[in-house]
């Protein structure tokens, strides 16, 4: 079709949703770097479904048979995003140029809206990573790439060619010097396609600008485990500083005395403090005390849990740490108090799902049409109304998601300037 021929094709709502979905995708990076299988599963907005974990056993010695317990492990997902944005579009406009109107009335509303679903995934990505390396206020190098990697082995990260690692814009430029020193400058070249920085010690490396700073809380005093052989997802602590709103934040990470991590295979320490990661902001009160709740939660290989025909089943298949808390033992903040850090993250695909399901077509709209990509599930509505006043039309454009953690011990935070 010539240029002339395709500037005399009236824009409609379907060229506009499939337009507005092919723009989403071309600028979605965290996106297309997490599992998207899980939005088969959904049927509407504000569904959710429970995810069945896969079961995990332990080997026993021995020629006598020793049976292993089933604990079904699950987890919720829900769609509880939604973002649009809208546009008054001059009805003579519909005559322009695809690529003309795309320019005029899309391209800036998409580019908006990609970036606050990639946002969204990389704060969740982030803010439930617990095992982490680098060095808070040292600049990330090539090496800490290589030992994350190792880091990832010692505890069990698939190496299945699904690793991903997304860096943030500074370090990524560093980052490229240390690439450009050890690849020809052809493969360089190739990487840098859309936020692609290339392989590197078994990761597809990409960047993103929504990797932003996180600040540490404002916690101050000395830190104690308050009671000995906590378990689960919430600690009790003591010894810090009284009264301190913001005492520690979402995302921030902490190790405690004694407790190491294990590698979930053969249930051996890696010789590294266990690292656990706040849930939610935490305040101390009067006298110093506070509760935290934590990813991961501990389990130190004694718990157990009920069936459904009232039975007590051990878990200690998901023993993830080498012992329970003693009490008093103190807890040590990574980063200093109040200060902005940049990390990175390394992470296995599946580590994260992302689920997208098509948005009801509400019958009662005038203008209205859906476009969904098949291979990615994404999906983009587009619905509006004719202002006969203006003659124009005002429309919206609207993407609904859920994002979740699935597998956050499949993550790994590097710690930057």
């Amino acid at each position: 079709m010539s240029t002339s021929s395709r500037n005399n094709v009236l824009i409609t709502p379907d060229i506009i949703a499939k337009e507005s979905l092919r723009l989403l995708k071309n600028n979605l990076v965290a996106a297309r770097l997490v599992n998207r299988g899980y939005t088969k599963e959904f049927a509407k907005v504000g569904d959710q479904i429970s995810v069945k974990l896969p079961f995990r056993t332990r080997t026993a010695s021995g020629r006598v048979l020793v049976k292993q317990p089933l604990v079904d492990k699950t987890t919720t997902i829900k769609i509880d995003k939604q973002e649009h944005f809208g546009m008054e579009i001059d009805v003579r406009d519909k005559t322009l140029s695809l690529e003309q109107f795309s320019d005029r009335y899309l391209k800036s509303g998409i580019v908006q809206l990609a970036n606050v679903v990639d946002k969204s995934i990389i704060d969740c990505i982030r803010d439930s990573a617990f095992y982490n390396s680098g060095t808070p206020g040292t600049a990330m190098g090539i090496n800490d790439v290589i030992y994350a990697e190792a880091y990832m082995d010692d505890v069990a990260v698939p190496n299945d060619g699904m690793r991903r690692l997304l860096l943030n814009t500074l370090d990524s430029a560093n980052l490229q010097k240390d690439i450009t020193g050890l690849y020809n400058a052809d493969l360089v070249k190739t990487a840098m396609v859309k936020g692609y920085k290339g392989e590197i010690s078994n990761f597809s490396t990409f960047k993103s600008q929504n990797l932003t700073a996180h600040t540490v809380g404002a916690y101050a005093g000395t830190p104690l485990v308050n009671g000995a052989n906590q378990t689960g997802d919430t600690l009790i602590t003591d010894g810090w500083t009284a009264s301190v709103n913001g005492l520690l934040k979402k995302g921030d990470t902490f190790t405690i005395d004694g407790v190491f991590e294990i590698n979930p295979q053969n249930y051996t320490s890696t010789g590294r403090l266990q690292a656990f990661t706040v849930t939610a902001d935490v305040n101390s009160d009067a006298s110093g005390n506070a509760t935290i709740h934590i990813t991961p939660s501990i389990n130190d290989g004694t718990l157990t849990t009920v069936d459904g025909e009232g039975n007590n089943i051990s878990t200690a298949a998901y023993k993830n740490v080498s012992k329970a808390p003693s009490d008093n033992a103190s807890i040590t903040v990574i980063g200093n108090a109040s200060t902005a850090y940049r990390t990175n993250l390394a992470f296995h695909r599946d580590a994260v799902a992302l689920v997208v399901p098509q948005i009801e077509i509400p019958e009662s709209a005038t203008i209205k049409a859906r476009a969904t990509d098949p291979d990615s599930g994404l999906s983009v509505l587009i619905t509006g109304a004719y202002d006969v006043n203006e003659h124009s039309e005002i429309t919206r454009v609207d993407v609904i998601w859920g994002v979740k953690s699935v597998y956050p011990e499949l993550i790994h935070k590097i710690y930057s300037n």
